[in-house]
């Protein structure tokens, strides 16, 4: 329901869902291999899906948020059924909630970005493993190897959990030592290796770019400073649980430690192996500067995991705790209640996002055939896009031989807004205002 409500609801494109849409329709398959537009990236099967939506059903945001909203649909059904076959039947509903409830995937399940399928992507791993578990070696190798190159080209981190997943099903490689296993594990490692490989060396190399590392600034350790790598390694993995479960998920990270450790304890040493190495690898890959890590989107794939954990540790720690401290057991209960909370408040005060759907839809109503229209983001680019030579960037704008010019500028502050103003051709006189949030029009005319 929530995940619907927000679907509904077709919240303003944002600035990097823009520049990912303006990709998928402005280039052809073979294109969106290679560099794309606007210092975007994504993964090539995701865009792929995305251009056939897009074909298919037409160029609306409803179409093309449509695969984020059934993956992050089919995310939660995936974990809840993983939770169900793993976790004592107690700390199902609280792994359940806290996946329904995560206000980040919410988000990511309205806007046409690729870290939804991300969360589905873990989901469907982790259904996959625990469903053929109880089978042999040979047959759970020849699956994943069926999966895994279009689990690695739809989503970055698919590499990740199939390196955990190697990391899972050796104890059992060991106990068979048959040889059909041994060489269907070879062909598994083989078919990871060489997806990873095709695509780290193909669309990642050509959408890798210096404005996007700057982004990621945050997300990788200070190497000029060493002593500083411990402290943010262990602050940088609270933050992977902040992004997935606000406000509380700095706690409940500690509390997946606990239900890891539970769950190893418990014998399920290949399960707990499967839930936290692939962390771990993109923890080793931030290291090395390869992939950013910390309380950002590129994480939130760690979400089923995390909450299957947190979940793990409730049983324990209340038959712990009740007796002695009811007011644990009640801060417990807070922890997890909490994200859904926050989710619930946003379904009443939705997210603030500049309001550049509105603002083009006045343009578009009130403009004259002859109007030029100009804007200073990539948004803008995308609803004004049906418009042809009469649109123009905000920067790249000539006023040639219109006499009234719309002027769309978007930024956080005031500020921000008037110094895209100030781009607009001097001397012309401004007849209208109209603001919205974080978003303002006017109308320019021609001395």
């Amino acid at each position: 329901a929530l995940r619907l409500y927000h679907y509904l609801r077709d919240p303003s494109v944002w600035h990097d869902e823009a520049a990912l849409i303006l990709n998928v329709l402005g280039k052809n398959f073979g294109e969106l291999l290679g560099p794309l537009r606007y210092y975007e990236a994504a993964p090539p099967l995701f865009l792929w899906a995305e251009r056939v939506v897009a074909l298919a059903l037409g160029d609306g945001t409803f179409a093309l948020r449509l695969l984020p909203f059934l993956a992050s649909c089919l995310a939660l059904l995936l974990t809840a059924h993983v939770a169900r076959r793993i976790l004592p039947a107690a700390a199902v509903p609280w792994a359940v909630l806290l996946l329904a409830g995560s206000d980040r995937i919410l988000w990511h399940g309205c806007e046409a970005k690729p870290y939804a399928p991300d969360v589905l992507a873990t989901a469907a791993v982790l259904a996959l493993y625990v469903d053929l578990r109880g089978q042999s070696l040979y047959r759970q190798c020849l699956v994943h190897s069926l999966l895994a190159p279009a689990i690695i080209w739809m989503c970055f981190p698919g590499c990740f959990l199939y390196g955990g997943l190697l990391v899972a099903l050796l104890p059992a490689l060991a106990r068979e030592r048959r040889l059909p296993s041994f060489l269907a594990y070879a062909l598994l490692v083989l078919t990871v290796f060489a997806s990873f490989y095709a695509l780290a060396t193909g669309p990642i190399r050509a959408q890798r770019h210096a404005m996007m590392d700057a982004c990621w600034l945050g997300q990788f350790p200070d190497w000029q400073h060493p002593w500083s790598v411990p402290a943010w390694t262990f602050f940088s993995t609270l933050d992977v649980g902040r992004y997935c479960f606000e406000p509380t998920g700095h706690a409940l990270a500690l509390l997946a430690v606990v239900g890891a450790f539970l769950l190893w304890k418990r014998g399920e040493r290949a399960l707990a192996t499967l839930l936290t190495v692939p962390l771990i690898l993109a923890l080793a890959a931030s290291l090395l500067h390869a992939y950013p890590y910390g309380g950002a989107r590129v994480e939130v794939y760690a979400a089923p995991a995390l909450a299957l954990l947190a979940a793990a540790s409730v049983p324990s720690l209340h038959n712990w705790l009740g007796p002695r401290r009811p007011w644990a057991t009640l801060a417990l209960a807070v922890l997890f209640l909490a994200p859904a909370a926050q989710a619930l408040y946003h379904v009443v005060e939705p997210w603030p996002r500049a309001e550049c759907d509105r603002a083009a839809d006045f343009v578009l109503r009130e403009r004259r055939p002859d109007d030029a229209v100009a804007a200073n983001h990539w948004e803008h680019v995308y609803y004004f896009r049906h418009l042809g030579s009469a649109f123009r960037p905000l920067e790249e704008f000539t006023p040639g031989e219109a006499n009234r010019l719309w002027v769309v500028a978007t930024g956080a502050t005031d500020d921000e807004r008037r110094r895209a103003l100030v781009q607009a051709p001097a001397g012309w006189r401004p007849v209208l205002e109209r603001p919205f949030y974080h978003t303002v029009v006017v109308l320019l005319e021609r001395p």
